[in-house]
């Protein structure tokens, strides 16, 4: 087994299982989180680290929980009210984060999608937006017992340390739906767009900022899996992604920066254009990938195929999530 690559950190949690790591990906979070002058650290939420990539953008990083991927959120302040994209695995006080870097402006709270890593935070607010076709999946995270896979039977951490007590206490929150196109206003005119990525879940959704033209896109890397009975499975496919892509497409040149859900941040649309190649690729011939994986993960073994993404890592998808 490799040794995990570590990276210097002040953050409170200490990871015990590392997901191996695209070398693109690793070494520029080793670059931005050990020597870059944007980031900021604040007491009140010692599980986060904030970097400051444009005037009004707070990106937000904190270490997974669960053995995966290192989530983003991210804060965009408007005229009039803020926006936060995702709520990370809900430890620590997000909700008193926000107010120490934008007092005084009501909080606008939208999800990508209803992963644990992305929508476990959601407690911590009274309303949340997704995407309609994410809503009944929101439903499912809507509990006190989400957290309960992070521990052992002895109530330890299974793959990252953290202090069980700084999970804010859980209570039911509003979810909303609402639909491609919705507009939200953060006052004066200032608009950000939802816009349906679907195949990671049915409502995977990215939000733009028509001021910035910024992109937020959420997890649209990996082709999810599809559940019996669930609605909007037509959803989870990469040719759902491709056309929701190829409706993109004619924004990717007008668009400053892309924002991920997790990985390398403020990329050129280029980055879209590539998975929209790469979507193209495997719908031509889907056993034209170049790796085979076969992973388990909360009980479930799962074999996957990985097919290189252009200059980037690559798109995760299941032969039956094809079309």
């Amino acid at each position: 087994m490799k040794e995990p690559r570590y990276i210097k950190s002040n953050l409170k949690s200490k990871r015990i299982v590392f997901e191996e790591e695209h070398p693109i990906r690793w070494s520029f979070m080793k670059v931005l989180r050990e020597y870059s002058t944007l980031k900021q650290e604040f007491a009140i939420n010692p599980y986060v680290e904030v970097y400051k990539f444009r005037d009004n953008l707070y990106c937000l990083y904190s270490e997974s929980l669960d053995g995966a991927g290192d989530p983003w959120m991210y804060v965009i302040e408007g005229p009039k009210k803020a926006m936060l994209i995702d709520t990370g695995f809900g430890v620590g006080d997000l909700k008193g984060l926000i107010k120490e870097l934008i007092p005084n402006k009501k909080l606008i709270v939208v999800n990508t999608h209803a992963h644990f890593d992305h929508a476990y935070g959601n407690a911590q607010f009274e309303r949340c937006y997704c995407h309609e076709a994410e809503v009944e999946r929101m439903k499912k995270t809507n509990n006190d017992k989400i957290w309960d896979y992070l521990f052992d039977e002895n109530g330890k951490p299974i793959y990252t340390e953290f202090d069980r007590n700084d999970l804010i206490e859980y209570h039911e929150y509003e979810i909303v739906g609402v639909k491609d196109g919705h507009i939200f206003d953060l006052g004066d005119g200032y608009e950000v767009e939802a816009v349906h990525l679907p195949g990671h879940t049915p409502g995977q959704c990215g939000f733009y900022d028509l001021n910035n033209k910024t992109m937020f896109i959420g997890d649209t890397t990996g082709i999810g899996r599809i559940f019996e009975g669930e609605p909007f499975t037509e959803f989870c496919t990469v040719t759902a992604l491709r056309d929701a892509l190829v409706k993109l497409k004619p924004r990717f040149d007008e668009m400053s920066g892309v924002f991920p859900g997790h990985g390398m941040l403020d990329q050129t649309p280029t980055v879209l254009q590539y998975l929209l190649d790469t979507c193209n690729q495997i719908i031509d011939n889907p056993l034209n990938f170049d790796k085979e994986i076969v992973m388990e993960r909360h009980g479930t073994v799962q074999k996957m195929y990985k097919k290189n993404i252009h200059q980037g890592t690559a798109l995760r998808y299941k032969l039956e999530n094809v079309k």
